[in-house]
């Protein structure tokens, strides 16, 4: 009697454990905490926020580098977009995660060719060629325009997923010395 309670104990604890346990996502994490789960997208987003900073530093002073960089870093960024997307819903909300998703797959379509745009047009230009630099100037707007959206978008996101989840976001230093570096 005591080895069949003995094993009906053991079962019923492994089916508890088996119950209670976050799901892996396709990307073969998992996440036990929401915050787990921001700080995964978040440590992505900060590597990609570097890479923009290191490329457009590289780019003041060396094209030609800085078009090299634009390779890996597509590779790096879609590369990221397939983890992201491979996260579960937490708790069956997937918004962060789409809105991760949906601004990465924008920075890696700028790393891709609006900055390709840039560098071919900063070739081409003989220092006098006003409509090349106002091209340019139109496809920085464009970005401008187009990242402000994708931003907004994913900081709702996030502050919802936050509060839903009784976290407290911090701000992040990087994102305001790369808008300050931008500024310039």
């Amino acid at each position: 009697m005591k080895k069949h309670l003995l094993l009906l104990t053991t079962v019923v604890v492994l089916l508890t454990s088996c119950k209670n346990e976050t799901p892996k996502g396709a990307n073969g994490v998992t996440y036990k905490s929401a915050v787990e789960y921001n700080d995964y997208i978040v440590s992505r987003q900060t590597t990609l926020m570097k890479n923009i900073m290191k490329f457009i530093s590289v780019a003041e002073n060396d094209l030609d580098s800085a078009e090299g960089m634009l390779d890996g870093y597509v590779k790096e960024t879609a590369t990221m977009v397939t983890d992201i997307k491979g996260m579960p819903a937490f708790k069956g909300d997937s918004s962060l995660r789409n809105a991760a998703v949906n601004i990465f797959g924008f920075y890696k379509k700028i790393f891709d060719t609006d900055y390709r745009d840039v560098i071919h047009l900063r070739k081409e230009q003989d220092g006098t060629s006003q409509d090349i630099e106002d091209r340019i100037q139109a496809i920085v707007k464009k970005i401008e325009d187009e990242e402000k959206v994708f931003d907004a978008r994913f900081q709702s996101a996030q502050k919802d997923f936050a509060r839903k989840n009784n976290m407290k976001l911090i701000e992040n230093e990087m994102q305001k010395e790369m808008e300050e570096k931008l500024d310039k």
